[in-house]
């Protein structure tokens, strides 16, 4: 088993200490001055039309401050009714501001019979601070509160005889907070993932935390895994779902579940607290997206145009040879790494389905020069980059790797110019095709030279392709007759054998119908018990084999260099009449 790298691009973290959430809340801006919002009262000691006004002058907050003048004269201003259903006052805080001339103290009381009286003093004498900037009060709320059935809070300036009758006050963004009785919510979401050769599964654990003042019973938590992506959690997308009966005020439950198998690409993840008397619902919901690692050689570098003529430039293709649709976000393509640097880019959002076909071009030549795009009954996905100096592959040979976001190489080619067809004295304008996109990408004898008469077939399968046999001979060989002519029909064949156990090298020969070699295929190559490999038609010294039968001769090689098994099969070069 492997690790499987985690990429946590979001989730929800709530305090360990309980959640305080605001019950009341005024910035003084939703009336006209000179009238205060609704619900709030002043005195008129100063003025018989009350002595707190709304005023644009220097608020906290545009657009509005309530102000008072005069610190000689008691005034009070009232704010309207705070209920507190299903919950705790917790604190009351406010910002005021003075001119240095207004002396008068500040006291700060609460009614709980709707404001006919203030019994319950909430802070001591607040001073001028000194500066005439904003300052931030915070006070404690008494418990007596929360039983209360309208809780009005009063600033009351003392007044000081003798004061200055020109200084001013100011209060701006008041704000009450309270702690809900019953709350919970999904305080981590954590996944651990592993991987096999074949799949991967990732196990989720959710936190649940009870934020609230008082214990919880009967709740339920329940894992989706979010498939279309609108971040709401719905039945179908549920996969699991777990109860509980009870959980104490500041207490965590741990829960935990495993999807699988889960898909390359991100994978959306939501976990869901339900809970009939919670009162808070921002917190009963965390997301999370897990980055699952694509299998190698799920996608392939199906054909390569390093060489474009003067009318095109570079491109290449991909082939989506697994099961799974594969988003390609953040996938990165690069060439080999130089004294100079590498050459790299990055691929848009492309959901690709199974056996879809994916053209990355440098710019838009590519869709001009193969009007054809895409193929009749074949998805094709076309990416221009906007990269007129192309992608930086050499002529002389490179590399081109696919990797995914985790840095997984899912496929690579080391390519040269020595592997296009033999016949063909200049390669420029004309790409590398894979033979068959389930055989290996290092091998040479996988590809050669399009021949297609538009110099590629991107977007479609390959003219050069040629199909794998299934069969229970020892060793078969397709197509056969095969005709090596560069004609790009059964230009090539395909060798597939498969040794009665597994050995550590192998050996396959062709000899003419004289009995002489003219080819080593494989010399001493790692293989195991079954494979396949290509010919391409060609001789030891590259020339085209004669027409007519030859023998195809496998050995199985053990470490010390002795032949364990053997088989042979016949196949004829062929041409056309």
């Amino acid at each position: 088993m492997f690790r499987l790298l985690v990429c946590l691009l979001a989730f929800l973290s709530i305090s360990h200490s309980q959640q305080n959430f605001i019950q009341f809340r005024d910035y003084f801006d939703s009336s006209a001055p000179p009238l205060l919002p609704s619900g709030w009262s002043t005195s008129a000691n100063r003025s018989g039309a009350g002595d707190f006004v709304l005023s644009s002058s220097s608020p906290r907050s545009l657009p509005y401050v309530a102000l008072s003048s005069n610190a000689s004269i008691s005034q009070t201003l009232t704010s309207p009714p705070v209920e507190f259903p299903n919950c705790t006052p917790v604190r009351l805080e406010f910002y005021t501001s003075r001119s240095s001339t207004h002396t008068s103290g500040l006291l700060v009381e609460a009614s709980v019979d709707g404001g006919q009286s203030f019994p319950l003093l909430l802070s001591d004498t607040i001073r001028n601070p000194g500066t005439t900037g904003y300052a931030l009060t915070s006070l404690a709320l008494q418990p007596v509160l929360l039983h209360s059935p309208g809780v009005r809070f009063r600033w009351r300036l003392i007044g000081v005889p003798g004061a200055g009758t020109s200084g001013t006050f100011r209060l701006d963004d008041v704000t009450v907070y309270a702690q809900l009785s019953h709350d919970l919510g999904v305080s981590e979401l954590i996944p651990t993932t592993d991987t096999s050769p074949t799949d991967q599964t990732v196990t989720l654990a959710a936190f649940i935390k009870n934020v609230g003042t008082l214990p919880a019973s009967e709740y339920r938590v329940d894992f989706f895994m979010d498939q279309n992506l609108d971040r709401r959690p719905q039945e179908q997308e549920r996969f699991s779902s777990q109860t509980s009966s009870f959980l104490l005020p500041g207490d965590s439950a741990l829960f935990r579940a495993a999807m699988h198998p889960i898909r390359a690409g991100d994978n959306h993840f939501i976990a869901l607290v339900s809970f009939a008397q919670d009162r808070n619902p921002s917190n009963d919901t965390s997301r999370i997206v897990v980055q699952g690692r694509a299998v190698p050689q799920t996608f392939v570098i199906n054909e390569i145009m390093y060489d474009p003529s003067a009318d095109q430039n570079e491109w290449l293709e991909l082939y989506h040879r697994g099961t799974d649709p594969i988003d390609l976000v953040r996938w990165k393509i690069s060439d080999r790494p130089t004294a100079s640097g590498v050459n790299s880019f990055t691929l848009p959002n492309t959901l690709v389905q199974p056996r879809d076909y994916v053209l990355i071009a440098a710019d838009s030549t590519v869709i001009s020069r193969y009007s054809s795009l895409p193929a009749p009954g074949q998805e094709v996905h076309i990416l221009v980059l906007n990269r007129p100096s192309g992608f930086g592959f050499n002529n002389d040979g490179d590399a081109v790797i696919l990797r995914d976001p985790l840095g997984t190489t899912i496929d690579s080619v080391s390519y040269l110019p020595s592997w296009h067809h033999p016949d063909i004295i200049d390669p420029k304008g004309r790409s590398l095709e894979r033979i068959n996109p389930d055989l290996a990408s290092h091998d040479r004898r996988n590809w050669s030279t399009s021949a297609s008469h538009y110099g590629g077939s991107p977007g479609r399968k390959n003219g050069i392709f040629i199909a794998l046999i299934p069969t229970s001979a020892s060793l078969s060989i397709h197509p056969n007759p095969f005709s090596p002519d560069g004609d790009g029909f059964e230009d090539f064949c395909i060798i597939r054998y498969n040794l009665p156990s597994a050995t550590p090298l192998i050996r396959v020969s062709v000899f003419d119908a004289r009995g002489r070699l003219i080819r080593y295929l494989a010399n001493t190559e790692l293989s195991g018990a079954q494979g396949e490999i290509v010919w391409d038609g060609l001789d030891e010294s590259r020339q085209r084999a004669r027409i007519g039968p030859h023998i195809i001769y496998l050995e199985g090689i053990d470490g010390d260099g002795g032949t364990v098994s053997t088989a042979k099969a016949i196949v004829v070069v062929a041409t056309k009449l």
